[in-house]
């Protein structure tokens, strides 16, 4: 049976024979500038040449990423959907059924207003 990984261009054989993305080129010349470091008697050790060079890959979260991760973008974008999502249909169901809908927005004012009011007294 013949194996045909090295023919995807993303798989790890692929990868091995330098070709994909650059990632091959970036860890080889790692690798080579870490060994040419090493001279004299001292064993090069790829394990830890290895662990250095993950370490040196790895990159902390972009300002960007932590934003977007964050709890308050979440809630942001979550108030933004039903925002939207209500000023499509508040016309419509106003149109219709004028009374139930003034009723649903007091109660809403109402509800929001107590949950801030809470809020502020639990803070103190």
């Amino acid at each position: 049976m013949q194996d045909f990984a090295h023919l995807f261009g993303d798989s790890v054989a692929a990868w091995l024979r330098g070709r994909g993305d650059a990632r091959f080129q970036q860890y080889e010349r790692y690798h080579r500038a870490d060994r040419s470091t090493k001279t004299g008697g001292v064993d090069f050790d790829l394990e830890a040449s290895n662990e250095r060079y993950a370490r040196s890959c790895r990159r902390p979260n972009s300002r960007l990423v932590d934003a977007l991760e964050s709890k308050a973008f979440k809630s942001l974008i979550v108030f933004f959907v039903i925002a939207w999502g209500g000023s499509l249909l508040l016309p419509t169901v106003g149109k219709s059924q004028p009374v139930a809908t003034a009723v649903v927005l007091c109660a809403l004012f109402a509800l929001l207003r107590v949950k801030a009011w809470r809020a502020k007294f639990r803070r103190k």
